[in-house]
C-alpha cells in the first residue's frame, strides 16, 4: 500500500502525495536534503505539503511555477520560532528557495 512505503528511513511516500489525487512526484535530491535537514535538527519532520497537482497548487495560491509542481518542494510544519532555527540549517544544506509561512506555521523549502 502506498501509504507504507517508506522511502528514506524517516519518510513515507505518502507525505508527499498530492492532497486532492494522491499522485506523486518526488525528486531523489530533495529527499536527501530533507534527511539531511531531519539529521541536523535532531527531531521529526512533518511534511504538510509535498507534490502539488496544477488543480492543487492553484487552489492553494501556489506560484505558477512553484517547485512543489515538480516535486522539489516541500513545506515543513513549524512554529514561527522553529522556522528561524529551521532555516538556518537548511541554509547550510544549500535548499535553493526557504520561505518563512509566519504564523502560518510552516518554513517552505525547495530544491
Amino acid at each position: 500500500m502506498i501509504n507504507d512505503i517508506r522511502v528514506s528511513p524517516h519518510f513515507k511516500l505518502r507525505e508527499f502525495q498530492c492532497r486532492c489525487c494522491g499522485a506523486v512526484k518526488l525528486c531523489p535530491k530533495l529527499l536527501l536534503k530533507l534527511e539531511a535537514l531531519r539529521s541536523a535538527w535532531g527531531g521529526p519532520l512533518i511534511i504538510t505539503s509535498g507534490y502539488r497537482c496544477p488543480l492543487r497548487n492553484k487552489a492553494v495560491g501556489g506560484a505558477a511555477a512553484s517547485y512543489h509542481l515538480r516535486g522539489m518542494a516541500a513545506d515543513i510544519s513549524a512554529s514561527p520560532r522553529e522556522q528561524q532555527f529551521l532555516k538556518e540549517i537548511a541554509l547550510k544544506i544549500v535548499f535553493t528557495e526557504i520561505i518563512s509561512g509566519g504564523g502560518d506555521n510552516y518554513l517552505h523549502i525547495a530544491i
